[in-house]
């Protein structure tokens, strides 16, 4: 496989980025079933994507990376998730990490990290927990005479189990801070004191390594401590990136639906309804089929869409002639079509079993690991907030990020 760094823009760049990661994409998807099956965590599947450059497509060309755009990004992952919808959702950490890494005002930390981004590092994501809130962390990074410490537990630590580092959100104990303050940490899974479990226990999405991280006195390196404050969260595409993830791991799930509900119409030897017209002239299967097609198409062009809207505002941020109407901007619109992307795809990996009667149910072809997984990545953020965070936006201008997260800081994780 060729390793090309120095892609053209526009059409031909992402031709090539396709025609690069192609081979890597039909290799994770001929294992997909069997890993559902037998629950064999994808460590071979990323580093097959670490070693193809997948994890560096956001780093700058200078830096060795692909200088990919975030849409170019996006149609990536959809093939991924038609692939394995495991493996968008375990590089999510890392994906906003890039991003992070991209806007940040210290150029030598962007360069540190650049680097070994563009080396291969995977980066993992710990924030959530169930003892305190976003806004009143329990996992704290203390300043003390031996140097930094990190202590706490994280649940959901989506593909820490395959990182080599780890984003951790932590309250900031320290002196020189007069008021309470938030913090972003960054930690070697080898550090002593780290400790990665593989604990997820959804119905879907099981591979995705999102267990629970315990850091346990954790060295944390001064470099890499970096407090937040309220007017941080406002200016940043991090919230729309994130959200972006899921709602292309939504359409390669329904792209994955539509190509297997087709193989599996093509491979039927009888139709037990109408004897005289062979599977594939079914009129109903075709009607099946049709409004598959039209839905996967549907899907996509919103993503795609969102995706743009939020390439745009990326390249206001990294010129610094952002507003923070842009950002507002762009969160709105992943927000905004993230309930209709649910609806649709949650409907489709239904649907599909229509055109099979009760042997699309066999357990050799998982076709359940489909709505499965679907309605798991689904419930990772609910849609119900995000709509009542767009209405506040359309409707007084408040930007989607503010409202939920005020929700996220007054309600406790369960």
């Amino acid at each position: 496989m060729t390793d090309e760094r120095t892609f053209t823009s526009g059409s031909t760049r992402i031709d090539a980025l396709f025609a690069h990661f192609a081979p890597v994409f039909d290799r994770i998807r001929a294992g997909a079933i069997e890993r559902e099956a037998t629950r064999k965590l994808p460590v071979g599947e990323v580093e097959l994507l670490r070693e193809s450059g997948f994890g560096r497509l956001r780093v700058p060309q200078e830096f060795g990376g692909f200088g990919a755009t975030v849409d170019e990004l996006t149609a990536l992952l959809i093939e991924l998730g038609a692939a394995d919808s495991n493996l968008p959702q375990a590089l999510r950490g890392h994906i906003g990490f890039t991003e992070y890494v991209l806007a940040h005002q210290d150029e030598s930390y962007r360069r540190v990290w650049f680097e070994r981004l563009a080396d291969g590092a995977i980066v993992g994501n710990a924030e959530s927990e169930r003892t305190g809130t976003f806004g009143n962390l329990s996992t704290v990074v203390r300043r003390t005479a031996e140097g930094w410490r990190l202590d706490g537990t994280k649940y959901y630590t989506t593909g820490s189990l395959y990182a080599d580092w780890i984003l951790v959100s932590a309250a900031l104990d320290d002196p020189d801070e007069t008021e309470p303050v938030r913090a972003v940490v960054q930690v070697s899974t080898r550090a002593p004191g780290v400790t990665v479990f593989d604990d997820w226990d959804g119905f879907g999405q099981r591979l995705t390594g999102s267990g629970t991280t315990e850091f346990v006195d954790v060295d944390v390196d001064p470099r890499f401590v970096h407090p937040q404050h309220p007017e941080d969260a406002a200016r940043t595409i991090l919230h729309a990136v994130y959200q972006l993830v899921h709602l292309a791991t939504l359409a390669g799930i329904a792209q994955a639906a539509l190509a297997e509900i087709v193989t599996f119409v093509n491979g039927r030897t009888r139709n037990l309804f109408n004897p005289a017209i062979p599977p594939n002239q079914d009129p109903v299967a075709l009607q099946v089929v049709g409004e598959s097609f039209g839905v996967v198409e549907t899907v996509k062009a919103a993503v795609l869409a969102a995706a743009a809207t939020v390439q745009g505002v990326s390249e206001h941020q990294l010129a610094g002639t952002a507003a923070e109407g842009d950002f507002a901007r762009a969160e709105a619109h992943v927000f905004g079509v993230q309930a209709t992307v649910i609806d649709l795809v949650l409907r489709l990996t239904s649907r599909i079993f229509e055109v099979g009667g009760a042997s699309a149910t066999a357990e050799a072809r998982r076709l359940d690991r489909l709505w499965r997984n679907a309605r798991t990545v689904a419930s990772h953020n609910p849609a119900i907030y995000r709509q009542q965070a767009v209405g506040d936006f359309v409707v007084n201008g408040v930007a989607p990020s503010t409202r939920t997260g005020a929700l996220l800081e007054a309600k406790e994780h369960s």
